[in-house]
């Protein structure tokens, strides 16, 4: 069973919690607060933080993202797929230390794809 990608359902909101927020939506600028923190946490290259700066916050697509850029649109998605994986360390490892997972959660995993 794997895990949901914190960290992909965020980008995909990015532009709705950035407008929540300036309607008074606390739990919206929370999301936001946090997901600039982890930004910050992450080890992202500056090539994978670009590549997420012009997909999910200028709103280009990933061919105009890689023309601009200049690189294939396969080298986009690579680097979104792994600043996303980065980014889902952080959120985890926060998880832990909030108690959110535990060994348990892990047991689980491993006895439905065992």
């Amino acid at each position: 069973m794997k895990r949901k990608s914190t960290a992909k359902a965020i980008l995909s909101n990015l532009h709705a919690l950035k407008e929540r927020r300036y309607v008074g939506d606390l739990d919206a600028s929370d999301t936001l607060i946090d997901f600039e923190r982890a930004l910050a946490l992450a080890k992202l290259t500056k090539r994978q933080s670009e590549a997420i700066r012009l997909v999910y916050d200028v709103g280009l697509t990933q061919k105009q993202a890689a023309a601009e850029m200049g690189v294939a649109r396969e080298v986009i998605t690579e680097h979104i797929r792994k600043a996303t994986e980065e980014l889902d360390e952080v959120y985890e490892m926060w998880a832990w230390m909030d108690g959110e997972l535990t060994s348990e959660d892990f047991k689980e995993e491993t006895e439905v794809t065992a």
